[in-house]
């Protein structure tokens, strides 16, 4: 699917916001897609996943965010966690951006116990409200976009928060991978 930038683009007005176009390096990426995701495609999106993080930690990237939710959030957690084991870089840092401290709070005991591996894994921990709300999980939207150089996504669908945040990475400049451009739908 293709997640194309709003056409009503301001220009740049000021020298000082134009970025080298051929300085390739990158610090920050953040993750963002569906929570359901079919069975079948998990295989594929978790060997994508491997496949484009040691590229990305090649260009420079030592900072990953995902906002914590179940599904793609998660797998994304567990490859950047696989990364730092492979690589032993301390410098590699797992960035959690919640909606709020109860986000999982609606987790079975399966996902709570996933998420707190994730957690306890993660450098650094970070809410977007005091509470969850639909309003939480936007700005939590809007925080991992905020310092990222590149987003990575699972998004197939023109709808719901995976899609605003893609919106949101191509308005604010911000490089964009979507993994569902490399799977063959049936």
């Amino acid at each position: 699917m293709k997640i194309e930038k709003p056409k009503n683009d301001e220009l740049i007005e000021d020298d000082k916001d134009l970025t080298d176009p051929f300085d390739d390096s990158i610090k920050t990426v953040c993750f963002t897609g569906h929570r359901n995701i079919p069975e079948n495609l998990r295989p594929v999106i978790a060997e994508l996943l491997s496949e484009i993080l040691p590229g990305l930690y090649a260009r420079g990237a030592r900072v990953f965010k995902t906002g914590g939710a179940l599904g793609f959030d998660t797998m994304a957690a567990h490859a950047v966690i696989d990364l730092k084991t492979a690589t032993k870089d301390s410098e590699i840092k797992l960035e959690l951006c919640l909606a709020a401290p109860d986000q999982s709070k609606y987790f079975s005991k399966y996902d709570s116990i996933i998420f707190d591996m994730i957690l306890n894994n993660s450098d650094t921990v970070s809410y977007a409200c005091e509470n969850t709300t639909t309003h939480s999980y936007l700005a939590r939207n809007r925080q991992l976009i905020e310092g990222s150089d590149v987003c990575v996504a699972y998004c197939t669908q023109q709808r719901g928060g995976s899609y605003y945040t893609c919106k949101q990475a191509l308005i604010n400049g911000v490089e964009f991978i979507n993994l569902a451009d490399f799977i063959e739908f049936e």
